[in-house]
């Protein structure tokens, strides 16, 4: 099981074992997870290790199950490859110790029982979506566990990987859930659903595939708020387009952004975490409170931070009391194009520099920042006291 820690150098470190055992397939049953932590109050800036194990497997040494489902649905014990075709109205459920590859070769998994599939133990399991086909997954309004809050539900390490499609309705909570740590390599992967889309909670790393999420709640994020250097979210690649009713990207702890393309049709908080970092990226945000928003959470409380480095930022604020940048914290811009549609371009509460990058605000280029505080007043750069909203 990969766990995140911070460590007196603020490295993030993983390690993987891996099994192998015999292979069977029966019958699905359900299952339940549970994890503890505790919590801090503290903060600074984490180098995030956002690798993964999955190339390490050598699953051609694992035995290799084809299973055409049926309405019983599919209970996975053993370690190995299993290729999955067909319908059912039952769950995929994991239960092993070792890893677990799951291709999804044109399946049609909708659960009348919970989530469609339920990993309740691995030590790393693999979604590979086949290439050229289409699959479908969607899960039952209520269910006997309701810790079990996903679609497709992880309680251990999850990697989602492939070249085909993967739709992910979910109608009692989250779409994808990761309790551990949670990647999304490629695939073209759509999900909606009533409250979360794309849920890690130790972390979350996309670097690859074109994701578009429909979500009442927030669009995707990484929510371990109890445990120090975990709650990371880092995008390096992929397209993603997220429309929602709440915050659209989401962290707990820190934030990344290093490439890739996000397009935030609609929002509440567009881009929020207690410490953000973008060094480069494509990314536009329309939304109606802040744009991009440092501000605290119930484990990191101090050290606050939007630090902007590279990237090509466009962001369109709806009319009233709304900041396009605003930082509880500090507010750092060295690099990258920002061009800001809104009554207020950036709001800080610690300091506020300008010293590299191209800023524009509506319409109009700017060499400095203004803290936009309560009243209305406004600080140059380098100023603090900005009423920054949490």
């Amino acid at each position: 099981m990969r766990r995140l820690a911070l460590t007196a150098t603020a490295l993030l470190t993983s390690a993987l074992l891996v099994s192998g055992c015999a292979v069977t397939a029966t019958p699905s049953s359900t299952g339940t997870s549970s994890s503890s932590a505790s919590t801090i109050e503290s903060s600074s800036t984490i180098a995030v290790d956002t690798s993964n194990a999955s190339g390490d497997i050598d699953w051609s040494a694992l035995p290799t199950t084809e299973v055409a489902l049926t309405d019983d649905g599919l209970s996975i014990t053993e370690t190995g490859t299993y290729v999955l075709s067909g319908s059912t109205t039952g769950q995929v459920v994991v239960n092993t110790d070792g890893n677990v590859r799951i291709i999804l070769n044109g399946v049609t998994i909708a659960s009348s029982a919970g989530a469609a599939i339920q990993v309740d133990s691995a030590e790393t399991t693999v979604i590979e979506l086949a290439d050229g086909t289409t699959n479908t997954v969607s899960d039952a309004s209520t269910r006997t566990d309701e810790e079990i809050d996903g679609a497709i539900y992880s309680a251990d390490d999850l990697i989602i990987t492939g070249t085909g499609s993967l739709d992910v309705t979910a109608t009692f909570a989250d779409g994808i859930v990761g309790k551990d740590d949670l990647w999304i390599e490629s695939g073209t992967i759509t999900v909606e659903s009533v409250d979360d889309g794309i849920r890690g909670t130790d972390s979350l790393t996309i670097s690859g595939g074109t994701i578009a999420i429909d979500a009442a709640g927030d669009g995707m994020k990484s929510s371990n708020d109890t445990d120090a250097g975990a709650g990371q979210l880092v995008v390096s690649g992929g397209g993603i387009t997220i429309t929602t009713g709440d915050d659209a990207v989401k962290a707990e702890q820190q934030l990344t952004i290093t490439g890739g393309t996000i397009d935030i049709l609609e929002s509440v908080e567009g881009i929020e975490a207690p410490v953000i970092v973008i060094d480069a990226g494509e990314i536009s945000v329309n939304a109606s409170d802040d744009g991009i928003n440092a501000a605290a959470s119930a484990i990191v409380t101090s050290g606050l931070s939007v630090t902007i480095n590279g990237g090509d930022i466009t962001i369109v604020m709806g009319s009233g009391d709304t900041d396009a940048i605003d930082s509880n914290g500090d507010l750092a811009i060295t690099g990258g194009t920002i061009d800001i549609t809104a009554q207020s371009a950036t709001d800080f509460d610690g300091t506020g520099t300008l010293s590299g990058g191209t800023l524009i605000v509506n319409g109009e280029q700017v060499t400095e920042l203004s803290s936009q505080m309560m009243g209305g007043a406004g600080a140059g750069a380098g100023g603090g006291g900005g009423g920054g909203r949490p």
